[in-house]
């Protein structure tokens, strides 16, 4: 008894320390820079006064959505412009609050009981990703509210209503591109109705989008987000996926430049190469896994795989697309949160060595992903040549690979249990 109360004591010391130090550090609620917020709230501006053909004018570069989702902005350009910077900042901060009660509840109800430990540890990734979360908050992203959004995901489809998930996760990629690339792993998976709700959803999306705003604003839209970005490159600090990280160590290219230029061929052969690299490693350990003969039971203990599949998708996500931004790895939050709890629950006979690399290798990939702080841009600029910083900005894409590879094992192993099953069903069947 008296050991359980030292362990929910300290459990609640970890919790109090992380949320005071991250409430502490919290930018301020006028402390916006100019970059998304003020193209958010001015497209919503020109959507209240009649004008939206203008949502693309260089003024308001930073907008790179859909013209469809510029009419969910309407409601900021109703206001003035500080009221709905606090209403952005207090609704992102209570993103950030619910995110962390959902995963305490999804533990709750799936990993029970709920206990001091995994508290804490919930607690230490969480508050992991404060450096990514301050980003958010100082820029007016959408990220926070998408978080919300996806731990519904999560919930949804542990739940097995993979209709409303799928609704979710397609409003999700109607305004992130790169949660695209969950759709077909999901598919692979045979949670076909979740991929194929969620594509639908996307589809409506950009046929409304020509509906009622017209071809040319869509042609500015292409433009401006596939074309110019479509096999180019930059080397910004905040593009943080295997594109930005191999342009920064192999070009010259500013750190506070984001005009996408053709790919150097050293750089282009790097990146093919990594993602070579990547895929094979996946495919040597996880290709069992591909279209099981039926939807994972993600009720069994021991074949339940939504948790890791998720957490690799995002990961995934994080290093494959040309353009990743800093605030895009805020979606790692739902899966890590989880997946200790699901890895204790599969009871993997993992020898010792094996076991502490796995473990070593996901806390050394949540440290990396989440926790370098984002400075001003005028930093970066004054600090352009040195070599030791280029290296160092790509601590987030390094870390999703070593998350990547913290999966591999567990990956194997599911892949062999589900193997296994399907042996034995193919033999009761014969028999």
């Amino acid at each position: 008894m008296a050991s359980r109360r030292a362990l929910q004591i300290g459990a609640a010391v970890v919790v109090a320390a992380l949320g005071i130090h991250f409430a502490a550090r919290l930018p301020a609620v006028h402390g916006v820079r100019v970059n998304d917020f003020p193209a958010y709230w001015a497209t919503g501006k020109m959507v209240v006064s009649g004008h939206p053909e203008r949502i693309y004018s260089t003024q308001w570069k930073w907008y790179t959505n859909l013209p469809v989702v510029s009419l969910l902005l309407a409601p900021l350009g109703a206001l003035e412009y500080d009221t709905a910077w606090e209403l952005v900042w207090w609704l992102s901060v209570a993103s950030f609050a619910a995110v962390f009660g959902l995963l305490l509840y999804a533990l709750a109800r799936y990993y029970p009981p709920l206990t001091p430990v995994q508290v804490a540890v919930v607690a230490l990734v969480f508050f992991s990703f404060g450096p990514v979360m301050r980003r958010c908050l100082s820029l007016g992203q959408t990220t926070p509210l998408m978080l919300l959004l996806f731990a519904f995901v999560y919930l949804l489809a542990r739940a097995g209503r993979d209709r409303w998930a799928g609704v979710l996760l397609g409003f999700i990629c109607l305004i992130k591109i790169p949660p695209l690339l969950l759709l077909p792993l999901l598919a692979l998976r045979r949670r076909f109705e979740l991929a194929v709700v969620a594509s639908a959803v996307v589809a409506v999306g950009v046929l409304a989008s020509f509906a009622f705003f017209g071809t040319d604003l869509m042609s500015q839209y292409a433009d401006r987000v596939i074309w110019d970005n479509f096999g180019r490159a930059h080397a910004a600090f905040n593009n943080q996926g295997l594109d930005g990280a191999w342009m920064r160590i192999l070009s010259d290219r500013p750190l506070t430049d984001w005009v996408p230029v053709e790919r150097p061929v050293a750089l282009r052969w790097a990146v093919y190469g990594s993602v070579a690299a990547l895929a094979g490693l996946l495919l040597a350990f996880g290709r069992k896994l591909l279209l099981p003969a039926r939807v994972p039971p993600d009720a069994d203990p021991v074949a339940g795989s939504l948790e890791l599949e998720l957490a690799l998708g995002v990961a995934l996500m994080c290093l494959v697309f040309p353009v990743v931004w800093v605030h895009y790895y805020l979606f790692l939050v739902v899966p890590l949160c989880l997946l200790p709890a699901w890895w204790q629950q599969r009871a993997f006979e993992a020898p010792p060595g094996v076991r502490a690399t796995v473990v070593a290798l996901f806390v050394l990939g949540v440290a990396l992903v989440g926790g370098q702080e984002v400075q001003e841009n005028a930093w970066y600029a004054e600090r352009d040549g040195s070599t030791w910083l280029r290296w160092t900005l790509n601590a987030r894409p390094l870390g999703a690979l070593f998350l990547v590879a913290a999966m591999l094992w567990p990956l194997g192993r599911i892949a062999e249990r589900q193997q296994a099953a399907r042996t034995t069903e193919v033999s009761v069947c014969g028999s």
